[in-house]
């Protein structure tokens, strides 16, 4: 999967800005059903880091391009129609840093965490009949 987000971050001087990240995710989903339309799943996620943004600077070397993290959830199925949310959290840490001048010749550091932590909500719809 392709994955895109944008995170907002407050700084002193200059008010918000974004913080971009694009990446190719793998998860390895497992599920049991469990009764009628339930589902349960849990999976290793592989990451890797396509783009890294903030400020309109691009962080190329973070600490690792290459991540694993968790997901875990619950579908539920209706005939070709399937509903799931899931949790998602990176293993590995991954931090990016930055150090802005402030007005007055100080200045402060910023550390942005890019592993993943999010709620996943999808939709789907199967294009053959279930078996």
């Amino acid at each position: 999967m392709y994955t895109k987000t944008t995170s907002e971050y407050e700084l002193n001087t200059v008010g918000t800005e974004d913080y971009k990240i694009a990446r190719l995710d793998m998860p390895v989903l497992v599920g049991l059903k469990l009764i009628g339309p339930l589902n349960v799943f849990s999976s290793p996620a592989f990451q890797y880091t396509l783009q890294n943004d903030f400020n309109d600077i691009e962080y190329n070397e973070i600490d690792n391009e290459f991540k694993v993290g968790f997901n875990f959830g619950a579908s539920l199925e209706f005939g070709r129609l399937g509903l799931d949310v899931r949790y998602e959290r990176g293993f590995n840490e991954n931090e990016v840093s930055f150090i802005e001048a402030n007005l007055g010749g100080s200045a402060t550091e910023y550390r942005l965490d890019s592993r993943p932590e999010q709620i996943i909500l999808s939709l789907s719809y199967r294009l053959s009949a279930a078996k």
